[in-house]
């Protein structure tokens, strides 16, 4: 028997889930996920698209491809537009908003802290629909037992209004921000816009460290 490596394989593996998906596509930059997200990275989407890593088409595939299979067939996907930003429940069913997600933490983690970005899409979709109510789908793929086995556990979330206000407000200051680099086609300042997590698989961590080097150069 014998074994080869076949690179050129996976590399059509890897473009089919790129287009499939449309990873490639850049996102209008009035959408809810970039004042949520790296504003950094939504201005260099707009700017300078880059290619994106293989770590990356997997990720976003394997979570679209997923969300695919969990969508009920009779939920729909309405673009909502409203206050100049434009957002997408990933699904809604009997008028209520889905999120679906999927995540590499074990599920004995479920009941702590959910991750911000989650939380903060959550409640900007719940302030856009004038609704307080959001239910999440979260497929754990390594569960928590041994060996691993996918697990799905799901919540409805009720959001108070103060809290919705509140994280209101942060998503028109970071829409300030996004907004003002784009009208001056000035980046804002790298790894101070985001979570650190966001740059471990970021097409533009070199871009982003090639600025800060420039800025301390320029002093």
């Amino acid at each position: 028997m014998r074994r080869i490596e076949n690179t050129e394989m996976a590399r059509q593996a890897l473009n089919h889930l790129a287009n499939i998906y449309s990873i490639r596509e850049v996102r209008e930059p009035n959408h809810l996920s970039s004042y949520i997200y790296c504003r950094t990275r939504s201005f260099l989407d707009q700017k300078q698209a880059a290619e994106p890593t293989d770590e990356e088409v997997l990720l976003f595939a394997l979570g679209y491809g997923l969300q695919d299979v969990l969508t009920p067939k009779d939920a729909t996907a309405p673009l909502i537009e409203k206050y100049g930003i434009t957002y997408r429940p990933d699904f809604v069913l009997s008028l209520r908003q889905n999120e679906i997600k999927t995540t590499r933490r074990s599920s004995k983690r479920h009941n702590e802290d959910l991750p911000e970005t989650w939380l903060d899409y959550m409640m900007g979709g719940c302030y856009m629909m004038d609704t307080n109510e959001y239910d999440l789908i979260v497929l754990y793929l390594m569960g928590s037992y041994s060996p691993p086995f996918p697990q799905i556990l799901c919540d409805t979330f009720y959001f108070e209004e103060d809290e919705l206000e509140a994280n209101w407000q942060k998503i028109m200051e970071q829409k300030e921000v996004l907004d003002n680099a784009l009208a001056t086609n000035q980046p804002p300042v790298p790894f101070a816009n985001c979570y650190d997590w966001e740059c471990r698989y970021c097409r533009y961590q070199l871009v982003c460290k090639a600025f800060l080097a420039k800025e301390v150069k320029d002093g």
